[in-house]
């Protein structure tokens, strides 16, 4: 059976074409090979608006949250959980990313290092993951946003997001995380953003990381997400870098996005609604 169903994304691009229900043989990690029957399938017929990020590829595996997507599906059948880890997206080809559906058998080193937080599911984030946010430090300065940034039922909250690729925040926290960075690199000069998403690039010739203040993501339940500094200072061109940061505007959703997530690894728990992180090369 399928049927006709449009899609469209946050940037305004949409996609037409039909779903039907197919089986869908993957591989284990013991060799073998399971069936998942009734998995829905989407087949685009028309695209439009910019939809250049999927230029050149075969399909698009989503891993949202919902009765009929394939995480739910595959979740249902190897124990509720999914992780991955994302390398840096300037590595040398032969380092690759990986996922893995199920329980992940991780080292030791990276068991005892991972942090826990809650997964917000459903409700006003839909399909999409939902995080408890309690605040932002720059260097050792805890940022006074306002507390309805973070609060989905006050215009706000966070979803961590593997298909988007910058971190968008809620303007509020994007005016004082960018102010404060933008103490740090002022001294570089300023180049153009024209064409970009980005408001503040400069030549990066001389630049040392250790001039940039840390960045902490404080969650709930006490867990700190400190991504490495190359995740907020991008480089984008030679000599050229820029503050990866995007407004979302207010009322809006702040998002953190997979450059952000890079050298960590990431498991979503949607039996106990959790979320586990940790630092790793990802090999």
């Amino acid at each position: 059976m399928s049927f006709l169903l449009p899609t469209r994304y946050l940037e305004g691009s949409s996609a037409i074409g039909f779903f039907a229900s197919d089986t869908v043989s993957v591989g284990l990690t013991n060799g073998r090979k399971k069936k998942l029957k009734n998995v829905l399938i989407g087949c685009t017929q028309t695209i439009k608006g910019d939809l250049g990020g999927f230029k050149g590829a075969d399909g698009v595996l989503g891993l949202g949250f919902g009765k009929y997507t394939f995480t739910t599906k595959v979740a249902e059948e190897f124990g509720g959980k999914f992780s991955y880890c994302l390398v840096d997206h300037l590595s040398p080809k032969n380092l690759t990313n990986y996922i893995v559906f199920g329980h992940n058998k991780i080292e030791t080193s990276l068991m005892r290092s991972m942090r826990h937080t809650d997964l917000v599911l459903g409700g006003v984030y839909g399909s999409l993951y939902g995080v408890n946010v309690l605040g932002i430090t720059i260097g050792f300065t805890l940022l006074k946003i306002a507390p309805e940034v973070w609060d989905p039922n006050l215009g706000g909250g966070t979803i961590i997001d593997s298909g988007t690729s910058l971190t968008y925040l809620a303007d509020p926290a994007y005016k004082l995380v960018t102010a404060a960075f933008n103490e740090s690199i002022s001294k570089f000069e300023r180049l153009s953003t024209e064409g970009g998403p980005f408001e503040f690039c400069f030549n990066s010739t001389g630049f040392n990381e250790s001039l940039v203040p840390k960045l902490q993501i404080h969650f709930a339940n006490g867990a700190q997400f400190e991504p490495p500094v190359k995740s907020y200072i991008i480089d984008v061109a030679p000599q050229k870098k820029c503050l990866g940061f995007v407004s979302a505007g207010w009322p809006g959703t702040s998002i953190i996005g997979n450059i952000m997530q890079q050298n960590h690894f990431w498991e979503f728990d949607l039996e106990r609604s959790t979320l586990a992180f940790a630092s790793s090369s990802c090999t």
